[in-house]
């Protein structure tokens, strides 16, 4: 009898420090597992926090190169517009060709066709810098203006349907007509094109850009591989409003682009 109690305190002994030990282990497994847990959380949002700086860091950067394109552009107007315009009104005031001999006369023709394209050089740079009636018109106007000078440059025909946003802010504004021109720029150095279409509309709560032409269209991987400089200025400039980017496009299938951006980020 007494070894048979014997033998059931060892069995209780065994089973009890069993009991031990694996409650042991599972408290040491299951503190690597909360610690990794802790350290992969903190690795993230580490990384959240640096992509957030990058981020912010490229926001603040397109936004300072915006803000001084504004203010060369107002430069160009107010100060070397002003003053080609006086020189142009100079010349205008030369005395009549039958007063002055023909070579002054032709001299000063010369003069006034050099003056006259110097101006439509500064025009030109000034919108490229600040885009003509944004901010008063909107963005219909401004890209309806976009659109009409890159048919100067290019034999596709271009069919634009842009909706004003009255919610939409100058910045985003600002924002989508960047993509547009970029696009554009892309499309008539490179794509050899006959057909664009461009629209911009309010669906739900976001606004989206649809960008579509038929030209030669491209390799997006390698270009996106190669960092194309094109392409990260327009995903760049999509991400600084939250917004989503996608890319449609072959060699020999033309290029489709759809830009969502949410009206709250604006």
């Amino acid at each position: 009898m007494e070894q048979s109690s014997s033998e059931v305190d060892l069995y209780l002994a065994i089973f009890g420090g069993s009991f031990v030990m694996i409650l042991l282990v599972g408290c040491v497994v299951g503190f690597i597992v909360l610690y990794q847990r802790r350290l992969f959380r903190q690795e993230l949002n580490y990384r959240k926090m640096e992509l957030k700086y990058q981020q912010e860091l490229i926001n603040s950067t397109l936004e300072g190169i915006e803000s001084e394109r504004k203010r060369l552009a107002r430069d160009l107007h107010d100060e070397i517009g002003a003053a080609l315009s006086a020189m142009r009104l100079l010349v205008g005031q030369m005395p009549a060709e039958s007063k002055i001999s023909p070579e002054i006369v032709s001299l000063t023709k010369k003069y006034k066709e050099l003056i006259d394209a110097t101006i439509d050089s500064v025009r030109r740079i000034s919108n490229d810098l600040l885009p003509s009636g944004l901010e008063e018109f909107g963005l219909s106007y401004a890209i309806e203006g976009l659109c009409e000078k890159s048919l100067e440059l290019t034999e596709a025909d271009i069919d634009w349907q842009i909706e004003d946003i009255p919610e939409a802010s100058v910045s985003l504004n600002l924002m989508l007509y960047r993509l547009v021109q970029e696009l554009l720029n892309n499309t008539i150095k490179y794509a050899q094109a006959t057909q664009i279409q461009i629209t911009v509309q309010k669906q739900n709560t976001q606004l989206t850009l649809l960008y579509i032409d038929n030209g030669r269209g491209f390799d997006f991987d390698e270009a996106y591989r190669k960092k194309s400089l094109g392409l990260k200025n327009i995903e760049t400039r999509a991400r600084m409003f939250d917004g989503t980017l996608q890319f449609i496009t072959q060699p020999n299938q033309g290029t489709k682009v759809t830009v969502n951006v949410p009206l709250s980020a604006s």
